[in-house]
């Protein structure tokens, strides 16, 4: 079966009545209202969205920033503690090396004076010998 134009085109029971068609109209353009308001209150919504994007994207960067600070003043404190312990680990070191080395010199001299004495003891002796 052929169509033609004539096929498509509306014929007069078609119509629709006046108070019909103004029926129609109104809801068309209720319908078109509703739709501008969507877009208005779209846009609003996708605004607010960007608005709470930067603030939850200021209140991260706060929160990283407030806890990378917070590790590094527990860094410095932990390190502190650290170095006041080395300082004293090391007064410490210093003063055993201190009392070894005194040992150290005290046995030193006290064998370097038992020589001195011994050396000192067997000049002297002969002439002691001899003189008795």
């Amino acid at each position: 079966m052929k169509y033609s134009y004539k096929d498509f085109l509306p014929d007069a029971s078609a119509e629709l009545a006046p108070v019909a068609r103004a029926s129609l109209q109104d809801k068309v353009a209720a319908l078109e209202k509703e739709a501008a308001d969507l877009k208005v209150q779209f846009a609003d919504l996708k605004s607010d969205l960007k608005s709470l994007a930067c603030d939850y994207d200021g209140w991260f960067r706060r929160h990283i920033s407030d806890l990378a600070d917070h590790a590094a003043k527990e860094f410095a404190q932990k390190r502190d503690i650290e170095i006041l312990l080395t300082v004293l680990e090391k007064v410490e070191l210093d003063k055993q090396i201190q009392r070894a080395v005194e040992k150290t010199f005290d046995r030193e001299a006290n064998e370097l004076a038992k020589v001195i004495f011994e050396a000192l003891v067997a000049k002297i002796q002969p002439y002691a010998l001899k003189q008795r």
